[in-house]
């Protein structure tokens, strides 16, 4: 397969079968990896031209896939059509690359035959204009949907101008250039571009007052919002003092309820013991009557009564002291 070798299009697609959307334009990167693809795959020395077409692609689309770079989703069908593309552009540039060198003059390298002054005047509007001015009839231009852009490809020396992109080229059409600008355009653009530059500069300096007030204003709701934490903070401080004193007093008043209490009870502890002295005191004085009686003179069952408690008196006495 040769560089002139045209893969055939994908078959169309039948009626009814809703066309996808295109996708993003093919970047510089991609059609150099499209072109490493197609080499690769096409002047393999193994299988060379005996490959099927379908088998081509599927290896350059398989190709592509494993060495892409970009988040780009392509098929078959697209990187058939960008080869189309590509290998129409690149024969028309070998064409005219071919016409050049077989002017075959003495002396001049391929620099000078491409490049002699075109590196000035090639993105000149001026020359541009006039280059393209001179012989309408030969020239081409891209379809009207589409803008033109002048380009190094402009010149009348060219028989076409193709866009990668669009694909659409026209015959016998001509567009006219803009011109490069007058004068009064060239004072009437820089006095709208003073007045776009002054109020381009009163917007910024609107948008630094404007950003000024609103961190002034900021400053202030921080320093507020500082005070308020501060009055809060004291706040809850004083009731926290408030509720300690509270505390105190309340812990004061229940020692000292306490401490009536205990005196209370010593009180009360005192008169019963006072109490008891006092009954004891009766019984010794009852025991002392009863001891210091004489049961002699007295009748029988009298003096046993009196006998009987006298040794009770005696047996109390005794277990009170404890032996000696």
């Amino acid at each position: 397969m040769t560089i002139d070798a045209s893969p055939p299009l994908p078959p169309n697609e039948p009626n009814g079968v809703r066309k996808s959307v295109r996708g993003a334009n093919f970047t510089p990167e991609e059609d150099k990896l499209l072109v490493s693809a197609w080499l690769n795959c096409s002047l393999d020395t193994v299988q060379g031209i005996d490959q099927k077409h379908s088998q081509l692609w599927e290896k350059i689309f398989e190709y592509f896939q494993q060495y892409k770079e970009t988040t780009n989703e392509r098929t078959i069908k697209s990187l058939i059509h960008r080869w189309l593309v590509i290998q129409k552009a690149t024969n028309k540039f070998c064409a005219k690359l071919a016409q050049i060198e077989g002017l075959n003059q003495s002396g001049m390298t391929d620099q000078d035959k491409l490049e002699h002054c075109w590196h000035l005047l090639k993105d000149q509007l001026k020359w541009i204009w006039c280059a393209t001015k001179e012989d309408p009839k030969r020239r081409k231009t891209m379809s009207p949907s589409s803008t033109p852009t002048p380009t190094p490809c402009s010149a009348a020396t060219e028989d076409s101008v193709f866009d990668l992109e669009t694909e659409n080229v026209i015959e016998n059409e001509v567009i006219e250039l803009d011109r490069p600008m007058g004068r009064k355009a060239e004072k009437g653009k820089r006095k709208a571009q003073g007045r776009q530059a002054e109020e381009n500069f009163q917007l910024r300096k609107m948008k630094y007052t404007m950003l000024e007030e609103s961190r002034a204003q900021e400053k202030e709701f921080y320093r507020l919002k500082a005070e308020k934490i501060e009055y809060d903070k004291e706040k809850e401080e004083k009731k926290l003092r408030l509720e300690d004193e509270r505390l105190r007093l309340e812990a004061e008043k229940i020692k000292i309820e306490a401490a009536k209490e205990q005196s209370k009870i010593r009180q009360e502890d005192e008169r019963l013991r006072l109490e008891a002295e006092k009954v004891e005191l009766a019984k010794k004085e009852s025991d002392q009557r009863i001891m210091m009686m004489d049961v002699s003179v007295m009748p029988e069952m009298q003096r046993l009564y009196f006998e009987q408690l006298q040794r009770e008196i005696i047996m109390r006495r005794s277990h009170a002291q404890g032996p000696d």
